[in-house]
Order: structure tokens, then C-alpha cells, then sequence
């Protein structure tokens, strides 16, 4: 038995009808040589169950809500209940794996059972640049159980590295949990409230030094003041949401993505594609009329999961004014770059456990009453945003991978939306791709064709204008190191030719063996 920590239960409570708040994906597979079907497929998944605790885990709520819930080996786990098989109807293009996508994601996860779901579709033979066999997998986990790079590496312990596969049951010691008691449950409430306390004390601490370290910054270093909630405009993504959902996405080719990078002075690829989605939210409310005066904020997520993490959320997070005021992309994107630079140390000096440990704090009740109010009331209708959007960039894997034996080609991230930030986009990478999704509801985001567009024009705009940029820095640099590198390289070679030189010198001076003249006949011995 296992708690969840602060953050992962605050998913817990934010869940509504309207909000469910599970993250997922479509993925795309090629089909293998010798074809792949749902039996393939279910029994693929059953081998794969020990690989991950997520599997076959379940919550369990403590009484009127007194502390938060603990995740459960389930006793009464069935395979059947999360995989499932569809197939799409006629044509089979890529708007009806939209549509199904769209339909899939709006469904709760159901919380009596593991928190996760994997459809198997096929019927995508339609789809222009996708060969005759390729099938997709949709799938759901809910965001208590992981954060967006536990997302990837859950839905890795599906795939293999070659096109090799069995479904031969590795070594499996799972054991179901009993269910506990509600006696153990709230002895274990009393427990915690008593100890909260002195975790107020610490968080409280922590973020004083925090804060005092980034007003240092403004005031002695004489820095701009970092960005703030409640700050950002009031927009069509701040408004409450419907239980529909809305999805698509686009593909841009990598290697296009990082030569536009490498010529816009001290650019990251994350901070392109802030830029990127910077101007696509600029063009779509300008195409609208909605333009706001003052810049959009997005709130990015900041992985802080090491080698030694594993389940739950590991995350910290900093707010980037967007620039969508300034008409110019490279101006926008110089704007971009400052902000991130400063957020990211602000991030860094708040602390990630700061964050994790302020979640805790709040008691778990109050939480769940909390949201419930707020959702109900519909508070977003009155307030200012506490930012406009996510941004979340979670990279992929960079090794080919199978499913099946069938290869995958890429995949489009989903993430929850909840009232007042009805906008939520994920980027991801893998091979030769980097992908931009969108999630949101019919009411915010009627025209996700045309917000897909605005992501192409976006980028497009973005690498017409670096184009047109001398070389950059970074170009210098890579210069710089190559021409170090052929210096370094020289430099071996002459130390080699000298230590001959030496050599034969030495050879030279070593004295030879003296030979003793042979002996004639008759001579004494």
C-alpha cells in the first residue's frame, strides 16, 4: 500500500465530469511482415504486465476524504476491462482517427480499477502516406499515476528495440494487495494531519529562501521582476469547459526544426517551439479579432525525474510570457529566449521539492471541496487566468522502436484541460519528427483544422526569417570546435613524430654487447 503524494492526489481531486484528468496519445505502428491482429495484441500486453506497477494498481479513498488515497495491487484486476479493439469507419482517413481519439479522451477513466486504457484501431489503409496494415493505439493513464516522461516510459515497456517479440511471461512475483480497513485508513489520516504541521513549517521555509533569492535578483542585480500568476490576459481559453474534446495536431520534420535553431543566436529547440506555438496563438486570435494588448502566458512543466524516480509526478514548473504582442518572429522570438533564460533560474531557486511539498499541505478535503466549488460556481467566468496555457515538451525516444514487431512511426500527445484553461499543447519528438497536439473542447477550439494551419504558417514564418540570419553563434562555435578538434589532432601527430626521433637516440646510446673473441684450438679453457 502506497500513498500518492501531494501532487498526485491534486489530480484526484480536480477531476469532474467535464474534467477528467487522464493524459494519452495517439499512436501510429506500421504493420510487421507477418501481419499483427487484436489476439497479437492482447497477448503482447499481457506479457508485459510485471513491467510496470501502473498495470495493475488501484486507488483506494480514505473515509470523507480525510487524507489523500492510496494506490492498491488490486485484488479483482481483469485484462479485459482496459484493452480494447475498434476499427475506423469508411474512408478511414485521419479525420475519423481524430473524431474516435476525440470521443475516447472525453470518457472518464474509471476510478474503482488501474487507472489506464489501450484501444487497438485499425481500418487507417485510407491515410495517404501510411501503408496498407498500419493500425493506431489510443491510450489513457490517468495523471495521478504518472507525469508526461512516466507517460513515455510506461507506453515504452510495451515496445522493443528490434522487430523481435514474444509473449512469453517474464518472471512475475505480483501478489494483489488486501484492501484495507477504514480503521487503517483513518489511523494512518491521524497520523499525517499531526505531522503537518511542521511540513507547513518546512515548505514555508523553503520558499521564503526561494523568494529571497529572486528578489535579491531584482533588487541588488537590478533584474527584471519574474512574471507572476494572475497576470495574463483574459482570452477564449479562460473560460469553463464542456465535457467534449477536441484533438489534432501536426508533424514537423526535425532536422528542418534544429536548422532553423542553429541560426537564431543562443536559441534552444524548446525555446523554437515556444516560439513557434507563440505565433500560431497569435495568428489564431488574430484571425479572430481576439488579439489581446498584453502578452499570453504559458505555464511550461519542468521534468525534475532522475534515474531513481519512478511512479507519481516529478515536476516543477515556470511561467513564460509568450511575446504574442510582438508582431515580428525574431523580435518575438529574442523576447522568448530572455524570459525563459530568467524563469528557468527562478524555477531553479524556488525549488522543485517546494512545489511537491506545498501540495501536501493542503489538506485533501479541502482540495476536493475546493475544485468542486470552483467548477461549479464557473469562477473562471469572473477571474483573471492564473496563466493562458500549458506548453508541455516531453521528448520521445531516439532509438526505433516496435510494437509487435511493427514500427512505429511517431505519435501525438494529449493532456487534460480543466475550467479556465481550456487549451492545453504537447510537443513531443521521435526519429525524424517533432510534433505539436492540441486538446481542447468544441466551445473554445471550434476550428482545430485551422489552429493546426496556424502551427505550419507559424513555423514557416519562423524559417523564412531565420534564413535571412548570418551565421550564428552557435555556428561560429561549431566552427571554433571542429577546427580545435583537427588542431588537437595535429598536435598527436607531432608528439608521435618526435617520440621516433628520441627513440632512435636512445637506441644510438645504448651501449652494445661486448663479444668475447671465440677461442683458437689449443688455447686453455
Amino acid at each position: 500500500m502506497e500513498q500518492l503524494t501531494g501532487i498526485d492526489a491534486s489530480f484526484v481531486y480536480l477531476e469532474t465530469a467535464r474534467s477528467p484528468m487522464h493524459i494519452g496519445g495517439v499512436i501510429v505502428c506500421k504493420a510487421p511482415p507477418g501481419g499483427f491482429n487484436f489476439d497479437d495484441y492482447y497477448r503482447l500486453i499481457q506479457s508485459r504486465l510485471a513491467k510496470s506497477k501502473v498495470f495493475r494498481r488501484r486507488l483506494v479513498s480514505v473515509p470523507m476524504g480525510l487524507d489523500a488515497p492510496y494506490w492498491i495491487e488490486d485484488p479483482n484486476f481483469n485484462l479485459d476491462s482496459h484493452v480494447h479493439h475498434m476499427a475506423l469507419p469508411a474512408p478511414g482517413s485521419w479525420e475519423e482517427l481524430r473524431k474516435l481519439a476525440q470521443h475516447i479522451f472525453a470518457i472518464p477513466l474509471d476510478l474503482r480499477r488501474p487507472l489506464w486504457s489501450l484501444t487497438f484501431v485499425e481500418g487507417l489503409d485510407t491515410i495517404p502516406t501510411l501503408p496498407k496494415g498500419t493500425f493506431a493505439l489510443i491510450h489513457k493513464v490517468h495523471h495521478s499515476s504518472v507525469d508526461g516522461m512516466g507517460g513515455v516510459d510506461l507506453i515504452s515497456s510495451l515496445f522493443d528495440l528490434t522487430r523481435d517479440w514474444d509473449v512469453e511471461v517474464e518472471e512475475d512475483n505480483w501478489m494483489p494487495d488486501m484492501e484495507p480497513s477504514n480503521v487503517t485508513l483513518l489511523s494512518n489520516a491521524y497520523m499525517h494531519l499531526l505531522a503537518k504541521p511542521k511540513l507547513a513549517v518546512k515548505t514555508v521555509q523553503s520558499a521564503v529562501s526561494g523568494l529571497w533569492s529572486v528578489g535579491k535578483d531584482v533588487l541588488v542585480e537590478k533584474q527584471a521582476p519574474p512574471t507572476v500568476p494572475f497576470r495574463g490576459p483574459k482570452t477564449r481559453f479562460n473560460v469553463p469547459i464542456s465535457a467534449q474534446r477536441r484533438f489534432g495536431g501536426v508533424w514537423l520534420p526535425l532536422d528542418q526544426v534544429r536548422a532553423t535553431k542553429d541560426r537564431i543566436p543562443n536559441v534552444t529547440v524548446n525555446d523554437l517551439v515556444l516560439g513557434i506555438c507563440s505565433g500560431a496563438l497569435r495568428r489564431y486570435l488574430l484571425k479572430r479579432g481576439e488579439l489581446p494588448d498584453n502578452t499570453l502566458t504559458a505555464m511550461a512543466p519542468i521534468s525534475v525525474r532522475d534515474a531513481t524516480s519512478e511512479g507519481g509526478n516529478q515536476v516543477s514548473a515556470m511561467l513564460v510570457p509568450l511575446a504574442t504582442h510582438i508582431e515580428d518572429p525574431l523580435e518575438r522570438m529574442a523576447s522568448l529566449r530572455e524570459y525563459t533564460q530568467r524563469s528557468k533560474v527562478r524555477a531553479q531557486a524556488i525549488g522543485a521539492t517546494t512545489l511537491m511539498d506545498a501540495a501536501k499541505v493542503v489538506p485533501f478535503t479541502l482540495g476536493i471541496a475546493a475544485s468542486r466549488l470552483y467548477s461549479r460556481m464557473e469562477i473562471a467566468k469572473y477571474v483573471r487566468p492564473v496563466f493562458n496555457l500549458v506548453i508541455t515538451n516531453v521528448p520521445g525516444p531516439r532509438q526505433k522502436l516496435y510494437f509487435g514487431g511493427g514500427e512505429l512511426v511517431g505519435s501525438l500527445g494529449m493532456a487534460p484541460i480543466i475550467d479556465g484553461l481550456g487549451l492545453m499543447i504537447v510537443v513531443t519528438s521521435y526519429q525524424d519528427y517533432l510534433t505539436i497536439s492540441v486538446t481542447s473542447c468544441p466551445e473554445i477550439l471550434p476550428d482545430v483544422q485551422f489552429f493546426e494551419s496556424c502551427l505550419i504558417d507559424s513555423f514557416k514564418e519562423l524559417r523564412e526569417a531565420a534564413k535571412k540570419l548570418p551565421k550564428t553563434a552557435t555556428r561560429k562555435k561549431a566552427t571554433q570546435k571542429k577546427a580545435a578538434s583537427k588542431k588537437a589532432v595535429r598536435k598527436v601527430k607531432a608528439d608521435k613524430a618526435a617520440v621516433k626521433p628520441r627513440a632512435r637516440k636512445k637506441l644510438a646510446t645504448k651501449k652494445a654487447p661486448v663479444r668475447k673473441p671465440a677461442k683458437k684450438a689449443g688455447e686453455n679453457v
